[in-house]
């Protein structure tokens, strides 16, 4: 029987990217899906089943774990990497956005666990090793201006894979935060068309600076493969790192996170001013 990995959200980017990783190393991969791209570009692989749920929705999320159970397959692994990423001022933001980023980013990955950790516990019961990685960001690090409820996302992300880390040591499964910085994927297209939050108001000069922003800390940002293959480590090393920042120059983002706040703002006022995020 093959060791069977969940993946949240395998229809682009990190999740794509992991999803083929995992099935080139021999692992069966269960992936979630909610318009089929991914399946799309996976569904040929034998070893590739898609699973039609948002991580919004309790009932599709049951539907799916029960299709590994039904396959009697030995779930190991949760890759919790399902996101997105809303940016905007904080005091221009739609609640609809705001609310969408946790029940996306928060609630969902909760739900998940929750719903999957049965199967792992049987796994580890049966014998097997058994581990949570939840994606995290630099975001849960550090706080850019407006990608603040994006980033308070992460830092929820954060303390959820610590907390749950420490709850499920008795039980032998380890939850892991693997924390990319900028990766080149198709979120940061999304990141540039998301500019209502600051049109016809005092953040309008903002516009201008948005597409250059992005643009510069996508061209920064590292391979959605780099990602996958420290990913895969985290499932399957004896003693994994149990948060692990991937991005170019993270000597950078971890030195600034031990700065005082008043440095901190500088540092990103002066970033956000010769549109660099690092």
């Amino acid at each position: 029987m093959q060791d069977s990995i969940l993946i949240t959200g395998v229809s682009s980017g990190i999740g794509l990217a992991t999803a083929k990783d995992l099935l080139h190393r021999g692992f069966r991969v269960y992936g979630s899906v909610r318009r089929g791209a991914g399946e799309t570009q996976l569904r040929e692989h034998p070893a590739f089943t898609a699973l039609q749920f948002d991580v919004r929705d309790r009932e599709a999320i049951r539907a799916g774990i029960q299709r590994i159970r039904d396959d009697g397959a030995r779930l190991v692994g949760l890759v919790n990497n399902a996101g997105v990423a809303i940016s905007g001022p904080v005091e221009t933001v739609s609640e609809e956005e705001y609310r969408r980023q946790f029940e996306v980013n928060v609630y969902g990955l909760v739900a998940v666990c929750q719903e999957a950790l049965p199967l792992l516990h049987e796994a580890r019961e049966a014998g097997f090793r058994a581990r949570i990685v939840n994606i995290g960001s630099v975001s849960g690090y550090l706080t850019s201006p407006f990608t603040t409820i994006y980033s308070a996302s992460k830092f929820a992300v954060e303390a959820l894979t610590d907390g749950l880390r420490r709850e499920l040591l008795p039980f032998g499964i380890d939850v892991i935060s693997v924390a990319p910085g900028p990766v080149k994927t198709p979120i940061w297209r999304k990141g540039r068309e998301q500019t209502a939050a600051f049109e016809n108001n005092r953040y309008s000069n903002m516009l201008n600076k948005l597409g250059p922003y992005t643009e510069a800390a996508e061209a920064d940002g590292v391979a959605p493969e780099i990602v996958a293959e420290v990913i895969y480590r985290a499932l399957t090393d004896e003693r994994p790192d149990p948060a692990v920042l991937v991005m170019k120059k993270g000597w950078i983002a971890k030195l600034l996170r031990l700065t005082p706040k008043r440095f901190q703002d500088k540092f990103f006022t002066k970033r956000l001013a010769e549109n660099r995020r690092y």
